[in-house]
Order: structure tokens, then C-alpha cells, then sequence
């Protein structure tokens, strides 16, 4: 996979900074440079900034006098080497496979922008956004009219859900406008987009947003600045339009999008109690707890290695829309490639038989498995067989993913010698457990 700069403004962000770069460092795409761009801060941002990049080479920090945020992105943009350019609020964080999916999505499709949904966080409370219902490719002239759709919500306005190629920034000079103070984001977004072809739509969050109570933004969000950014914006956003549709098309939809005017965001929020709200930590599956004094520990080695699967098989049925167990289920049939029956499935998904009755029932229902034998001998069992062809693929990458995070730092020798004592421990383990 190609290189990512990953830009991040800093000003006096020195208590979320360490939560913000962790996450970044993290990432299971490693092949990435961190821009943090200290804008003239007044506490200690430059100085953990300057520590992260002592210990790791991959960390660029930079200091500048205060100009705001555009000429920090800006500066971020000259300096930025790699093939994909990802932005990031130092207030924030992403999830642990953000930048992979990101790229993924883009080298897989072969298209000039991913834009992925969201997770909007309100002090415990987090929901998941996502403005285009369905995932894939679509062209440019298709994302334009799901964009007329809810044209003030952040997911379209916003640069830190997107993954942008630096070859059409440079070719074409896109900066942020630093002579306004308002949606520069946006107009960064539509300037990108004249240059675009195809746009892939990930259905996984790839973003914790984060309102900050106190923030400059939160503070200044009164309906005059409101109408006042809406007028800032509207010729960018008239502009755009006019210049991909056809005359006939623009006339038609000119209503629609001057209606941008009096649009409201709809996924501004993270209500409690609405369907789509958890509390913070269990979004992605259970929380998963760390101690050195377990580091030599089998047990607690599977215990990791359960919850990483569990990540990565949440990635994919989120962007499937498919629940966790549901997508576990069908995980283990895919696996077990052959007829199985239901104590087989449940075992091995972790699930209590009723349960992943359900789930096998549904999965049926929809085609994703089929039920191919009710046999005599084995008491009347129904066996279940997967038949979804069309999530080898994922199923396949979240195996190879697995790998790369478990073997990082390892080289191919010592790989193969712990895969050969891996089939010794499964073979003695088996013939020890198995009746």
C-alpha cells in the first residue's frame, strides 16, 4: 500500500494530543508520515510533539507563529510527501484501522477520493454517521446529487473522513483559502472534487469526532455567524454545480441547491437513547484491557487475539450492514468451508446455541447460507453451508490483516517456524480436547 501524510493542526492541544497521535501511530497501515503543526501554541504541544518525534521517525513536528488553521494545513500540504493526504482535528482520534480501509478503498477501486462514514462523539455518547446509504463507486456527478441531498452535514464538509490523492492537489494547487474564516473545509472539498472521476463510499467509520465543549467553534455558532458562513459559502458552492451539470441539469436543480441556504445538519448529534447511540468504548465490540503482568501469558494471548478478530470482523460487517454475531456466524461457515451443524457454528462463534440460531436463521433467509441436508443419523440435525461468494474476499483480507498485525517485526524464517509450531500445538491440542 502507498504512503499516507496524515496532517494534523495542533493549537494548545497539549491534553488530547497524546490521544490524538497514539492513534495514529498505531495504525495497522504503517507506512505513513505525521505533519504536527504547532500554530503558535501557548502550552506544552510543541514540546510532546518534538518528544513523539524522538522516538518515532515517522513523526514530523513543526512550529509556526499563529495563523490559524488553513495556513497550518497549508504548510502541512508543502511538506507532505506521501501519495494520499489524511487530515485529522488534534481533538480527535481515529480507529485502529482508519488509514488501511482509507487506502484500500482508493487502490482497490482505482478512483481519486474516499469519503467513509463517522463516529460523532458527545461527551459518553457515540453514534455512527454516514450520509450515502450504500457503499461502492459512484462517479463524481453522482456523489454531487447525494450531496444536494443534506449539503450541510459534516460528512460531506469536512476533510477529515476523506482520503485525497496529493497528485491532483498539486496539479492543481488546491489549498485552504486562509483569507476566510469559515467552511474552508468545504471549499477545499469542492475544488477538489472538479478534478475527480470516481469517489469510493466506505460503509466503516473511519473518524472519532469529537465536540469539545468551550471550542472556538462551539462558541461562535450563533445564527448570525451561521448565515454568515452559509453566504461565504454558497458561490463555491453555486459555482460547482454550475460548472459539472449541463445547462438544462442546473436550471432543473438550481432550486435544490440554493437550498443549501436554509439546510441544517443532520448528523450534527449523538442523541442518548436513539437507535444508532452506544456509549463510548463499546462501538467497536468490548473494551479490551492491557497489563504487562499478563504479557507471558497464553491465555491472555488468546484473549487478545479473540478481540482483534472481533475488530476486524466488526470493520466488515459494518460496512456490509450486518451485525457483529451475524457477521461471526457467517465468518465461521465460511471457515469450516463444508456442511456444519449448529453446535459446531456456536462453538466456534463463541454464542449460545438460541443465538446463533437466530443469526443462521436470518443469514438463510437472506442467501448468505443455505441449509443443504436434514440427516437421520445425526438426530435430525439441520447442517448449514456458506454460499456467499462475494465475501471471500473480505473474509480472506481480514485473515492476511490479522497476520500482519500479529507478525509485525517479524521476519519470514521465524514466521515460518512459529506457523509450523502452530499446526503442532492445534494437532496436540486436538487430540487432547476433541472426543
Amino acid at each position: 500500500m502507498s504512503r499516507v501524510s496524515i496532517i494534523v493542526p495542533v493549537y494548545n492541544g497539549g491534553k488530547v494530543l497524546e490521544r490524538c497521535v497514539d492513534s495514529i501511530l498505531t495504525q495497522d497501515h504503517r507506512d505513513i508520515e505525521v505533519l504536527l503543526i504547532d500554530d503558535g501554541s501557548k502550552d506544552d504541544s510543541y514540546q510532546i510533539m518534538q518528544e513523539y518525534a524522538v522516538k518515532d521517525p515517522r513523526v514530523i513536528a513543526i512550529h509556526k507563529e499563529n495563523g490559524g488553521v488553513s495556513s497550518t494545513r497549508n504548510l502541512g500540504l508543502e511538506r507532505a510527501t506521501g501519495d494520499y493526504v489524511q487530515f485529522m482535528d488534534v481533538d480527535d482520534w481515529l480507529p485502529f484501522d482508519s488509514t488501511k480501509q482509507l487506502v484500500r478503498a482508493m487502490e482497490e477501486n482505482s478512483c481519486d477520493m474516499v469519503i467513509g462514514d463517522f463516529y460523532r462523539v458527545i461527551d459518553d455518547n457515540v453514534s455512527r454517521k454516514g450520509s450515502i446509504r450504500e457503499g461502492g463507486i459512484i462517479t463524481r456527478n453522482q456523489y454531487a446529487d447525494e450531496m444536494m441531498k443534506t449539503p450541510a452535514d459534516f460528512y460531506y464538509g469536512v476533510l477529515w473522513n476523506k482520503l485525497y490523492k496529493k497528485e491532483i492537489i498539486d496539479r492543481h494547487h488546491i489549498r485552504m483559502d486562509e483569507g476566510i474564516s469559515y467552511c474552508e473545509d468545504m471549499i477545499f472539498n469542492l475544488e477538489y472534487l472538479m478534478h475527480v472521476e470516481n469517489v469510493s463510499v466506505l460503509k466503516a467509520p473511519v473518524y472519532y469526532y469529537v465536540r469539545t465543549k468551550g471550542s472556538l467553534v462551539e462558541q461562535n455558532m450563533n445564527l448570525q455567524s451561521t448565515v454568515k458562513m452559509k453566504t461565504s459559502v454558497i458561490k463555491y458552492y453555486n459555482d460547482f454545480y454550475r460548472n459539472i451539470l449541463d445547462e438544462k441539469d442546473y436550471e432543473e436543480r438550481k432550486p435544490i441547491i440554493y437550498g443549501y441556504l436554509v439546510a441544517v445538519s443532520t448528523d450534527a448529534f449523538s442523541l442518548p437513547f436513539a437507535r444508532d447511540t452506544r456509549k463510548l468504548g463499546t462501538e467497536d465490540g468490548k473494551k479490551v484491557f492491557y497489563d504487562e503482568a499478563c504479557k507471558g501469558s497464553d491465555f491472555f494471548l488468546n484473549y487478545l487475539s479473540s478481540h482483534l478478530i472481533d475488530r476486524l470482523l466488526n470493520t466488515a460487517a459494518q460496512k456490509h450492514d450486518l451485525s457483529l454475531s451475524r457477521m461471526k456466524v457467517l465468518y465461521v461457515t465460511y471457515l469450516l468451508g463444508r456442511d456444519c451443524f449448529l453446535d459446531e457454528i456456536a462453538g466456534l462463534a463463541g454464542m449460545s446455541g438460541p443465538a446463533c440460531l437466530v443469526e443462521l436463521t436470518r443469514l438463510t433467509a437472506s442467501g448468505q447460507v443455505r441449509i443443504t441436508d436434514i440427516s437421520v443419523l445425526e438426530e435430525n440435525k439441520v447442517s448449514y453451508r456458506y454460499v456467499n461468494g462475494e465475501l471471500d474476499e473480505e473474509f480472506a483480507g481480514i485473515q492476511k490483516d490479522y497476520e500482519s498485525i500479529c507478525f509485525h517485526g517479524l521476519d519470514e524464517d521465524v514466521i515460518n517456524a512459529y506457523e509450523d509450531v502452530r499446526k503442532v500445538i492445534v494437532e496436540n491440542l486436538g487430540r487432547t480436547m476433541v472426543k
